[in-house]
């Protein structure tokens, strides 16, 4: 019986060169912030890995696993980001900021209305900061592009609004938890995020310096 032919080592600089190439497509960087952390300590542990493995079979497992685990990870947090992972069931409406088809904020204001006197919550707390972002996009005072959180739009709507700065982040922390955490959503929460956008849409947003009234 011919004995089986072993398998060939694996090179670790072929390895770690692999999967950097495969770290660095444009799927995992919808935060560049992170992930270019996450890719910096990643290719500095495979640095100091490397060079010590010595093409033992053992060490490249290990690595391997750790690798595996780190991009199921990023994964996890890209799908939550973009809204395509949601923990939250009880949800019945999209969370991300640009979905389809695109509403006007007036419109969303008023799904939002009408899903608070119903007593979803959620949904309520959604559409609402929905709105909210709808409605400076239309005033061009802010841009809603892919990927776009919460918090970097309120953080936007601030800039207009200094005073509702508070408010606007808190309205944030309450789109977050209702999109994207197993935590309901309760009655005050909502309306106070729904109240906001209307306040809003009736506000006057304070110019920025240089800007014509």
């Amino acid at each position: 019986m011919t004995p089986p032919v072993p398998a060939a080592p694996v090179d670790p600089d072929e390895a770690r060169r692999r999967v950097l190439e495969e770290l660095a497509k444009g799927e995992y960087h919808r935060d560049d912030g992170f992930l270019s952390r996450v890719l910096g300590l990643l290719e500095d542990w495979l640095d100091s890995l490397s060079g010590g493995a010595g093409g033992s079979s053992a060490a490249l497992i290990v690595i391997m696993v750790v690798i595996a685990v780190v991009l199921l990870g990023i994964g996890l947090l890209v799908a939550r980001r973009s809204g395509r992972l949601r923990r939250d069931t009880a949800l019945g409406v999209s969370s991300r900021l640009d979905a389809d088809p695109v509403l006007s904020a007036e419109e969303l204001r008023r799904r939002a209305r009408a899903a608070a006197g119903e007593s979803r919550h959620s949904d309520a707390a959604v559409l609402g900061m929905r709105a909210l972002v709808r409605d400076l996009q239309e005033r061009t005072l802010s841009e809603v592009t892919e990927g776009k959180t919460a918090h970097e739009a309120a953080a936007e709507a601030a800039l207009a609004f200094p005073a509702l700065r508070h408010r606007l982040l808190r309205a944030a922390d309450v789109f977050d938890t209702a999109a994207y955490s197993r935590h309901r959503i309760d009655a005050k929460s909502a309306e106070d995020v729904v109240r906001l956008a209307e306040y809003v849409a009736e506000a006057t947003p304070r110019l920025l310096a240089g800007e014509d009234a």
